[in-house]
């Protein structure tokens, strides 16, 4: 592509694709549109100001829709070793203070008057 209003066309239509993708969930498919924008960046020089402005809000839109995604999954991660942590067990005080691990396999019961 030479003319670089055409590249820039190219590059948002890319980017509403990557946006769709990112919506979806479907993550397998950034690498391969990081690559294309790649390819198109280097043709935009000497575009019009106004369709690379809309170009770069696009990209910042991605960007931070893929932070979100990013943080969901973070979330999620803490939130599932937070829960593999409590299955393995964790850690009371006696009437004494001794602290005293108490996990599955542990488990008495005591008998009260």
């Amino acid at each position: 592509m030479t003319n670089p209003d055409v590249a820039v066309s190219a590059l948002i239509d890319l980017m509403r694709l990557e946006r769709e993708a990112i919506l979806a969930g479907d993550f397998s498919e950034i690498e391969g549109f990081a690559t294309r924008k790649s390819a198109l960046l280097e043709s935009i020089a000497g575009a019009k100001p106004e369709r690379l402005r809309y170009a770069k809000r696009a990209a910042s839109e991605n960007l931070q829709l893929l932070d979100a995604a990013l943080k969901g999954v973070r979330s999620a991660q803490q939130r599932l070793n937070l829960i593999l942590k409590a299955q393995s067990g964790f850690n009371s005080y006696d009437t004494r203070g001794r602290s005293r691990g108490i996990g599955p396999g542990s488990s008495t019961v005591e008998k009260r008057a």
